[in-house]
Formats: C-alpha cells, sequence, structure tokens
C-alpha cells in the first residue's frame, strides 16, 4: 500500500476548506433526498416538553435560564429524559416518537444530528413550521448551519452553542520542557502538522514525553479534517485520507508521540498530572472552570496550571441540535426557546457568561471575549477560553450523513486496534474490520 504523509493529506483537507459552500449537499443530492413536510403547529398545550438524555449536563441550566430570561413558571417547562446518555436517546427516542407522548421539542447530538431531517418516518419537521428560517441566524457559525440542514436542503435544527477545541496542555511542564511561557509561544511549537510532530519528536527524544495523551483526542481533530462524506451514492468510502491516519496513529504510538491510553479513564488524566504527557486536544465543553471539566482532571487539586492555544487546525467536538417535533403543540414557546438562546444577541450573551458556552454568535462572541471580568481559575493567569476559541469556530468545515455517528465509531475501533490494542496486524486488516463493522450494521451500505 502506498503510503503518503499525513500532512500532506491535511494540507489538501485545508485547502478544500478553504472553499466556501452555501448549502449542505449538491442539487443533485437535494433532487434526490427526503423533504420533510411542514407542520401546522399548534397552541393547545401551554406546557413545553423537551426530550433530552438523563445525563445531559447543559439541560437543568438551559431550563432555569429561559424561565428566568422570559418569565416563564418553571412548571411551564418538562424535561422528558429518554436514556441515560446520548446513544441512548437515538436508540430511545424512535419507540418516544411513535407513541402517544408529549413531544415539542428534541435534543441531539451533533454526531447523529442528520438522522431525523433525513428520516422518512417525519418525526419533525423543518424550523419553517416556527416561522425561522436560516437567515434569522445571521452570525451563527457556519458549520453549524450546515449540520442543521438535511440532504433536502432545508433548515432543521439548530443550536446554542458552538463547540471548537484547542490544544489543552500543563503550562508548566511546558515551560519546563520547553521553556514555553505563553499560549502563543506554544501555539507557534503546534501551528501546523509539520511542526506539531517536530515538537513531538523533540519532546519523546529529549524528555521521554508524549506530546498528546491519548488516540482520542488526536482522533477528534483529524476527524474534522476529512471533508468527503463517509457514504457517497450508498458506499462507504475508504479513502488515503482515512488509511493514512490508520498508520500515522500507529507511527505516532509507536514514536512516543502519544500514549496508549484511553479517554475517562483516571490514567489518562494522570499522564497529563505527572507530566508524561504535554497535553490533549478538548473542545469547549471540557475547558469550563468547574470541577468535572477534562480541564479540571488535567489540573487535579491544583489551579493555574494549564495554558489553552488553537494547535494545529480548526475543529469542534460535539454540540447539541434543537430540532421541532411534528406533533409540536407549544409553537408559541418552542420558537421562544430556540429565540432565546440561537437568536436574542443580549439573551445569548448573558447565557454564555452564566454557563461557559461559547455560544453560536460570532458577533455575541466577539463581544463576550472582550470581557476582561471573565477568567478560568485553572489556567495561568486566568486566561479564558474564549479569547482563544471563539474565532477558530469560524474556519471549521464538515461534511455530515446520518450514519456518522456509528461510522466514526467503528472506525476509530480499527484505528485503536491497529494502533494501541494490537487486533489487527496491518491497516489492510483494520480497514476490513471496519469495513465489516459498519455492514454489520448498515446493510443497506455498499
Amino acid at each position: 500500500m502506498k503510503k503518503r504523509i499525513l500532512a500532506g493529506v491535511l494540507a489538501s483537507a485545508a485547502a478544500l476548506a478553504a472553499v466556501s459552500f452555501s448549502g449542505c449537499n449538491n442539487t443533485e443530492e437535494e433532487q434526490g433526498a427526503h423533504k420533510l413536510p411542514e407542520a401546522e403547529l399548534t397552541d393547545d398545550d401551554d406546557t413545553l416538553t423537551i426530550l433530552s438524555w438523563e445525563s445531559n449536563s447543559d439541560m437543568q441550566g438551559l431550563i432555569d435560564y429561559f424561565c428566568e430570561a422570559t418569565g416563564t413558571p418553571k412548571d411551564k417547562v418538562v424535561w422528558k429524559k429518554v436514556g441515560a446518555g446520548g446513544e441512548d436517546a437515538r436508540d430511545g427516542y424512535d419507540d418516544y416518537l411513535l407513541g402517544s407522548g408529549d413531544a415539542d421539542l428534541i435534543f441531539c447530538d451533533a454526531d447523529w444530528a442528520a438522522l431525523y431531517p433525513n428520516d422518512e418516518r417525519d418525526f419533525i419537521t423543518p424550523l419553517s413550521s416556527l416561522g425561522l428560517s436560516e437567515s434569522d441566524f445571521p452570525n451563527a457559525y457556519a458549520y453549524t448551519l450546515k449540520v442543521g440542514t438535511n440532504d433536502a436542503g432545508q433548515f432543521v435544527g439548530a443550536t446554542w452553542q458552538a463547540t471548537p477545541g484547542g490544544f489543552l496542555y500543563r503550562a508548566d511542564y511546558a515551560e519546563e520542557y520547553l521553556g514555553v511561557k505563553t499560549p502563543d509561544e506554544m501555539q507557534a511549537l503546534v501551528k501546523d502538522w509539520d511542526t506539531f510532530e517536530q515538537t513531538a519528536d523533540k519532546l519523546a527524544k529529549d524528555h521521554g514525553v508524549a506530546l498528546v495523551a491519548s488516540e482520542g483526542g488526536l482522533w477528534q481533530i483529524m476527524q474534522c479534517q476529512r471533508t468527503s462524506q463517509w457514504v457517497q451514492d450508498g458506499k462507504l468510502v475508504v479513502d488515503s485520507f482515512a488509511t493514512d491516519f490508520i498508520q500515522k496513529v500507529k507511527d505516532y504510538v509507536d514514536k512516543g508521540y502519544v500514549t496508549k491510553e484511553t479517554q475517562w479513564e483516571d490514567p489518562w488524566y494522570n499522564v497529563i498530572r505527572e507530566g508524561k504527557a504535554l497535553g490533549d486536544f478538548a473542545p469547549t465543553w471540557g475547558v469550563l472552570d468547574n470541577d468535572t471539566s477534562i480541564a479540571a482532571n488535567f489540573a487535579g487539586d491544583e489551579k493555574g496550571v494549564l495554558g489553552l492555544c488553537e494547535g494545529p487546525a480548526s475543529w469542534y467536538w460535539g454540540g447539541t441540535y434543537m430540532e421541532v417535533c411534528a406533533k409540536c403543540n407549544s409553537k408559541s414557546l418552542a420558537k421562544k426557546w430556540i429565540e432565546t438562546f440561537s437568536i436574542n444577541e443580549t439573551t445569548m450573551a448573558e447565557y454564555s457568561k452564566k454557563s461557559g458556552d461559547l455560544m453560536n454568535n460570532k458577533k455575541v462572541m466577539e463581544e463576550v471575549s472582550k470581557d476582561t471580568s471573565l477568567t478560568n481559575s485553572l489556567f495561568k493567569d486566568g486566561i479564558h477560553q474564549f479569547g482563544v476559541l471563539y474565532k477558530s469556530a469560524d474556519k471549521i468545515n464538515l461534511s455530515v450523513t446520518k450514519y456518522d455517528s456509528v461510522i466514526k465509531g467503528a472506525f476509530n475501533n480499527a484505528v485503536q486496534g491497529y494502533a494501541i490494542k494490537g487486533t489487527y496486524a496491518s491497516v489492510d486488516d483494520a480497514v476490513k474490520g471496519f469495513k465489516d463493522e459498519v455492514a454489520g450494521t448498515y446493510g443497506e451500505i455498499v
């Protein structure tokens, strides 16, 4: 198999990402896609029912703020918990929506936000059924509008949050190992993939330290550089970008650029705390100033020991999209909810400062990022993440399908199988395992 340097592939991807886009898919795809009918929504019910999963840490804060900001009584907003986590909700919404239970809005993870907008069962309806269109979100980050548009070109999902990521690192160890004293100096050492690899090589050879703590973090940024869809014309596309990435991760692990630790387990946090890895890639929600964020776990009991820079490329991880149920019977409240968090710049700014969310509005975030009263105790000198990340969200480009949640998970399983676990002996074996897993889930994909 012919191998190419990943940096070259990423450069090509970056060039593609620079091409402007105006919708989700091309005209041919739109013509053959399922178009959701507009629903005649009513205000027969004065209670807003929102479907989400039990572990959604944003939900209660959103409800509390909405009721406070709009004067809506708290008993008029119901959080219907479907499943323990996001993937459980993906599987559980079907049964709920097929039943007679009340549902006005549903919350969907970014990875499967395209599922219901392209589903012929018509569980949801376009935002136009609320009298809203893409033009009502003029300052939203472009990638979120793309995710919120279905294959038929209909605008169907809005999100209040943009979730760009950066390179989160221990500032104290960066100064010890690399002489780095500021985020700008760190950025200069990871500004592109060639420089990133040079810095990783220096850390590994001089100090026996990995630059990145997990393959999972590397995967999050890398997957956002792939601008072609995983499924095209009903066929699974495994291109050179995918195969090069599998090999590159193996090379990184073998050279000590990335550890074998698994995200969300204690050893992942410990390699950062102990200085065995300098940092990892983390999104906006991972760097919040609280006791449970990724950043808090990297810092341990210490304060002011972290740094954050953009890293070698723009990317995002996560986000929650709000879609309107076709049987919504609280139209006015549903519209008010979306306007409060995704359109009204005053309430968006207030909620951002209150929650730490990077809101899906470039104008709002430009102003909020200038607020010198905002600090993050986990970061050196109390710097705040908004100043680093709000611009990077505008550079994100991607192409999504309704299959992405499962396919990306299957691909990462293959990467780990070859690069870390030794399940596969070669890239070709890993690709075969990937294809087999996808075929086992989606029999209709060639």
